[in-house]
């Protein structure tokens, strides 16, 4: 190449957009240990076995020679809390209650006003209705990808486990907000509580209607990666409590509804919830994990690989590995549905307006995410028990995979990598909210063998964090480890949010 000023330039370009983006912020798209160190992007990044679950296209692309890529038992997890947990233990012994079905037999921690206020200065934006937080973890059972001189392949074994929560700033705060033109007053709860176990089986290769279109030393490659998907227990309970000031009547108006779905095991502690018994919770997180439904999803993708100097690894893609290059990739993630049909159970109440001469109080118990807690939680307020009086249907229901659209790119030069993604999340899910995601990495290498990364999020609704990472990668094998710290207002923290200890993998020649 004579140049490399049109790769700086559409290097430069691509991050300027993406940091004039003021966007919301969700959890990282693939809980792997390099991919958390690097702030949880990962559309232009990984090249392993793991791309087919985020850009099966990147298959095709080698950063070492190897024949073949094994990997077993890795993983993360991403907690975050309303009040602070001392201690990082606690905050792993924590994580692992929370993804737990909620024993209503443990006494919850009450709440005092200066906790409340805690709660508001920590979780809550400034002028904003709600909050919210989510609990998620990863775990890669096995993992292959072996190459071919036109093709590379891959499979793997995923289970994932999220618990998303939004909570009205109501029921912390008598705050009153105007939205609309409206006083508005908002103890709304929703939680998404879902467990996918996904075998995935894919392949990449060059696209040639493509190549050769452009002069520059560059290959488009596209990626498929059809899956089995086997959900286990599923939880969707949508508690809508609004209050609006009549401007007339200077009253309040009260719009209440609850809607919820289970399936698996939790549909035992909700039929008795919803017949007034007390709930069961002689079951645990593994029994969470059982199947109880079926379904399908596909993720495909496309990346625009462009080398310079002296890197020809696009004409020699078996004997070179990519150390030049400028990478701009798209994909479409869980594109699909799950179909429950294992004990299923729906809720409904419709929609209750009443007339009110004051709001709902503040709650007196800390609320935390685990999956069946909002029936204590909500049940402090006479207002939602009052509503409760339709029946349970035993109904089965299909809930579409947590799509996304993703977009990145990633300049590599020898031993400095940076990159940029976003993600736009279509459905609303347990996993992501909904809306236009962000994320920002940095890899450098003191020496070939030792990586050493950083990144972070926008995150205007969801705690912001810092992550960084390290390791050791020889020519058989990679050995790392990463951790993300909450930030705040003043810069980082020593809290962790996520982390993924140790990340094994293997490669024969």
């Amino acid at each position: 190449m004579n140049s490399l000023k049109p790769f700086y330039t559409a290097l430069i370009t691509a991050f300027l957009l993406l940091l004039i983006a003021k966007v919301p912020a969700n959890a990282q798209m693939s809980i792997t240990t390099e991919n958390m160190a690097l702030g949880g992007g990962g559309t232009s990044y990984l090249t392993g076995y793991e791309a087919l679950f985020v850009n099966p296209a990147n298959l095709y692309i080698q950063e070492k020679n190897y024949r073949l890529q094994i990997s077993l038992l890795q993983g993360g997890g991403y907690f975050d809390s309303l009040l602070p947990v001392s201690g990082n233990r606690n905050r792993f012994n924590r994580f692992f209650d929370l993804t737990s079905p909620y024993d209503p037999s443990l006494l919850q921690q009450t709440l005092n006003d200066e906790q409340r206020d805690e709660i508001i200065n920590r979780s809550f934006a400034p002028n904003r209705l709600e909050s919210e937080f989510v609990n998620q973890t990863d775990f890669y059972w096995f993992g292959l990808k072996w190459v071919r001189p036109e093709r590379s392949y891959a499979i793997s074994l995923r289970s994932r486990v999220a618990s998303r929560y939004q909570l009205g700033q109501g029921f912390f705060s008598d705050q009153l907000f105007e939205k609309n033109g409206l006083i508005t007053f908002d103890q709304s709860l929703n939680q998404r509580y879902q467990t996918l176990h996904e075998f995935s089986f894919g392949f990449a290769e060059s696209f040639t209607l493509l190549n050769g279109l452009l002069p520059q030393l560059s290959e488009f490659i596209i990626g498929i990666a059809p899956k089995v998907v086997l959900p286990g227990s599923y939880l969707e309970a949508d508690y809508q409590n609004r209050y609006e000031m009549d401007s007339e009547t200077n009253k309040w108006n009260q719009n209440q509804q609850f809607n919820q779905r289970t399936s698996g095991l939790l549909t035992e502690s909700a039929g008795q919830f919803f017949t007034g018994q007390p709930p069961a919770y002689n079951y645990t997180f593994s029994d969470l994990l059982r199947p109880s439904g079926i379904g399908f999803g596909l993720d495909v993708g496309l990346t625009w690989l462009i080398t310079f100097g002296d890197d020809f690894s696009v004409l020699r893609q078996q004997d070179e590995p990519t150390e030049q290059s400028l990478r701009l990739s798209f994909s479409v993630t869980d594109l699909g549905a799950v179909y429950y049909s294992g004990d299923p159970l729906v809720y409904e109440t419709g929609l209750h307006t009443e007339e009110a001469d004051w709001t709902g109080p503040v709650s007196d118990i800390l609320f935390e995410g685990a999956p069946n807690e909002h029936y204590t939680f909500l049940s402090q307020f006479d207002s939602f028990n009052e509503i409760l009086t339709a029946l349970p249907r035993e109904e089965s229901f299909d809930v579409l995979l947590p799509m996304s659209i993703n977009a990145g790119g990633l300049f590599q030069y020898k031993r400095l990598k940076l990159m940029g993604d976003f993600t736009y999340s279509i459905v609303k899910n347990a996993f992501n909210p909904s809306g236009i995601t962000s994320y920002f990495g940095v890899e450098v290498r003191p020496m070939p063998y030792l990586p050493i990364r950083g990144g972070t999020r926008m995150a205007p609704h969801l705690p912001g964090y810092y992550s960084i990472g390290t390791g050791i990668e020889t020519r058989w094998f990679d050995l790392n480890a990463s951790v993300q710290l909450k930030s705040r207002n003043g810069g980082p923290t020593s809290e962790i949010l996520g982390a993924s200890v140790i990340g094994l993998k293997f490669y024969i020649q």
